[in-house]
């Protein structure tokens, strides 16, 4: 669902404090630099980054009330999950903008709760599902609505990492959401049914690995795997219709092998049904930065109330579906 919020006024570049800058949030931070919009960034190790926000012509503090000033439109948050929902509430009950990371909050009714405020406020509330402004992603979407593949039977996402192992969280709410969120995207609806399996190696106590079927209907199902224990890195989305198949590997070494579609890869002849090899047709796509343009989107509402796919609406099924394949798994 996309949303659109009322325009905040502001007749420049909006003024952003960045709350987190450990290894994402110096992305985040040179993006919103980039950008002109970047401020300040707090961090309780200001001392430790100061050399680098300087570089990027922001001030630097350890204060978190530095970020709530009057001369802040909007705050990034890019800290630990467990403190998503306690700074973007008081960032929206301060009246600003707000884009957080993923998850948007740990607890389902947390995230209903900030859904409320920045309604009743009408400030933007922007969730961070990267892949959601992937240009390739983005034109997977359009590849799919032309009816190019067909009815879509199944899709497929497979993440995994060598290394980035986390105590804090298992690897289903670390690296899964980026998947549920595309999954969901393309099926258009919550699933009827979750199953999941969790795999432990290096913690008894934290999963290293997740597989999660998913079934939206008779006639759609899904698949994801996630791991930060792979011996390769793969980040590949397989989306199988009736016409043909469309993947989008975001890995791949090659740019145009990111994006591929296979037409008609079925034969259907006097034997029987037989499968079709062939190399793929690469599809263009813009060769666009997705954090500049999820960044360019935060900054577009706050100045324009210019619409976003990644408010409240998209991001609490994913948080709803991280929830049911915990369960699923017995967590």
């Amino acid at each position: 669902m996309i949303e659109s919020f009322r325009v905040i006024d502001v007749n420049s570049t909006p003024r952003v404090a960045l709350i987190g800058c450990g290894r994402w949030g110096r992305n985040i931070a040179r993006v919103l630099s980039e950008l002109g919009a970047l401020r300040l960034v707090v961090d309780p190790a200001a001392d430790k980054i100061e050399g680098y926000v300087s570089g990027l012509r922001a001030e630097v503090t350890a204060d978190i009330n530095a970020a709530f000033v009057s001369s802040i439109d909007g705050i990034a948050i890019a800290a630990p999950a467990i403190d998503h929902y306690a700074l973007a509430k008081r960032a929206l009950e301060n009246g600003k903008a707000v884009f957080v990371e993923k998850p948007l909050a740990l607890h389902l009714d947390e995230a209903s709760e900030l859904q409320m405020i920045a309604e009743e406020a009408n400030l933007p509330l922007v969730v961070g599902h990267l892949l959601q402004y992937h240009p390739a992603f983005e034109k997977l979407k359009q590849v799919i609505a032309s009816d190019e593949v067909g009815e879509v039977r199944h899709i497929s996402s497979n993440r995994l990492n060598p290394g980035a192992i986390r105590t804090e969280e298992n690897a289903l709410w670390s690296m899964a959401p980026h998947d549920f969120s595309m999954v969901l995207g393309i099926a258009g609806s919550e699933p009827v049914s979750v199953e999941a399996l969790a795999v432990r190696v290096v913690n008894p106590q934290i999963p290293d690995q997740f597989s999660v079927q998913l079934r939206f209907s008779e006639q759609l199902t899904a698949q994801v795997n996630v791991s930060w224990l792979s011996p390769f890195k793969e980040h590949k989305l397989t989306v199988l219709g009736t016409k043909g198949a469309v993947v989008f590997e975001d890995t791949h070494s090659e740019r145009d092998r990111k994006l591929v579609i296979y037409r008609d890869y079925v034969a259907h002849g006097d034997n029987g049904p037989s499968f079709v090899k062939g190399p793929g047709e690469p599809v263009e796509w813009p060769p666009l930065e997705p954090l500049q343009q999820e960044m360019s989107a935060f900054l577009s509402c706050i100045k324009s109330g210019t619409a976003v796919p990644t408010g409240p609406a998209e991001a609490i099924p994913v948080l709803r579906l991280l929830h049911r394949a915990s369960a699923a798994a017995g967590l």
